[in-house]
């Protein structure tokens, strides 16, 4: 007998389903033309590359949901919102508030009333991010999908459809400032740290999905508050080791990962075991 979180009802289906595919596409492809507007075709290129590292972590994060949750509508969603809408509103609202906050001091210095890379930068992400988990998340259950570990699965499918496109950017921007050789080196330490963003944004989905489970209304809130939290903080400190040094940085991103890694194996085989 399986937890009442975990139940599904595939007889229940999705609402207008190609509509919602038609949009999410159009956010993913709006975000491939923006980020190849220095870059051109190199972008498609470096999407390719960092692929094998972005599907292996897909199927990873559908491992977390139960097989009877692991339904293909929601998984193409998150993806398509990580690497989509996401990328566009994190890369309009960054632009935004980074104007914000910046000023000019008496010595004519250009200054940060707010540090951007590991405070606004982390939760502008985050939060176009959880714009997406939540989305997916609401749609899914109408269809009977739900649950802290199918919220889990949602969050870090967003993640890496937000890492894929980042990395293939981050990628081609190399190459195009410096050289092949340069990009190589990015994409070598891209592809070892691309399961980064889906390890932030698991601890909003699974936040959500229990939020969602609960009878009383106070505490939803609350609760997906607080895992949106846990993934500002985590992206926060993985953008501050970065200003410290490469090797803490990889360190960083590495522990984080394996950190967020048990937790949802832990999480998944305790929810999962077969109650009595």
């Amino acid at each position: 007998m399986q937890p009442a979180i975990l139940t599904t009802d595939p007889a229940r289906p999705w609402a207008r389903p190609s509509v919602v595919f038609a949009a999410f596409l159009a956010a993913l492809l709006g975000a491939v033309l923006l980020f190849s507007g220095d870059s051109g075709p190199v972008l498609l290129l470096c999407l390719v590359a960092v692929a094998p590292a972005a599907v292996v972590t897909m199927f990873a994060a559908r491992w977390l949901a139960p097989r009877g949750l692991r339904a293909w509508t929601p998984t193409l969603l998150a993806v398509m919102w990580g690497a989509g809408g996401a990328a566009l509103l994190a890369a309009w609202g960054g632009a935004w508030v980074s104007d914000v906050v910046v000023y000019v001091d008496d010595q004519n210095v250009l200054r940060e009333a707010i540090p951007s890379s590991w405070v606004l930068t982390p939760l502008v992400e985050e939060l176009a991010k959880g714009v997406g988990v939540l989305a997916v998340l609401l749609l899914a259950r109408r269809a009977g999908l739900r649950g802290v570990l199918f919220g889990a699965m949602v969050g870090a499918l967003v993640g890496v459809g937000f890492g894929w496109i980042e990395d293939a950017a981050a990628i081609a921007s190399d190459i195009a400032a410096n050289d092949l050789g340069y990009g190589i080196g990015t994409w070598i330490v891209r592809t070892a740290t691309a399961p980064t963003h889906a390890a932030f944004t698991i601890w909003t989905g699974a936040a959500c999905g229990l939020a969602m489970a609960k009878r009383r209304r106070w505490a939803r809130p609350l609760i997906a508050l607080a895992g949106f939290a846990v993934a500002c903080v985590a992206h926060g400190a993985v953008n501050h080791a970065n200003l410290t040094g490469f090797g803490v940085a990889l360190l960083t991103a590495f522990g984080w990962v394996a950190l967020t890694a048990a937790a949802a194996v832990t999480a998944r085989l305790l929810l999962t075991r077969p109650h009595p």
